[in-house]
């Protein structure tokens, strides 16, 4: 009886002593090329659920601010206006930030557009360093189904880079 109380105690002990694996990650997705007076595209909606997804999956804490919208595509690695969400994810104690920008080709009408480049940067934020970028080519499929599992994938690949 002793000794399985001892046995259970130990192994209480290497559970509370294994450290945590999960990182707290933030993302922001941020829109180019689309009209200000539209409501959120489907395949914004699409990429900011695969980054819930797949990183609460794999055990990380996540959050997202709200998309952004911009007029053009910037040269910029991260694009001024996502300074303060990546300042309020490094006040609030967040390891990684996450930018994905979707770059919308212009296009005539009322259709539902698709992005054409996406990127995907990962960042650490203490102390703050660009660690990654994965870059994805929009296709055109009308499968919304199969574009999601493709967008978890890539998303995927991001994983590895965080040291949780």
């Amino acid at each position: 009886m002793a000794l399985k109380r001892i046995l259970t105690l130990l192994l209480l002990m290497a559970v509370m002593i294994l450290p945590l694996q999960g990182a707290t990650v933030s993302f922001l997705v941020i829109e180019t090329g689309l009209r200000d007076d539209r409501k959120a595209n489907e395949y914004s909606v699409l990429w900011e659920s695969s980054l819930m997804d797949v990183f609460f999956e794999e055990g990380h804490i996540v959050s997202n601010s709200p998309s952004l919208h911009l007029a053009q595509k910037t040269d910029k690695e991260l694009p001024d206006e996502a300074m303060a969400d990546l300042s309020g994810a490094i006040d609030g104690g967040v390891d990684y930030f996450i930018l994905a920008l979707l770059d919308f080709p212009a296009v005539a009408g009322g259709k539902v557009q698709k992005p054409g480049d996406i990127s995907l940067r990962l960042y650490k934020t203490r102390p703050y360093q660009f660690l990654y970028e994965e870059r994805y080519a929009g296709r055109n499929n009308n499968n919304m189904k199969d574009e999601f599992a493709r967008v978890k994938q890539t998303v995927r690949r991001l994983i590895p880079h965080i040291n949780g």
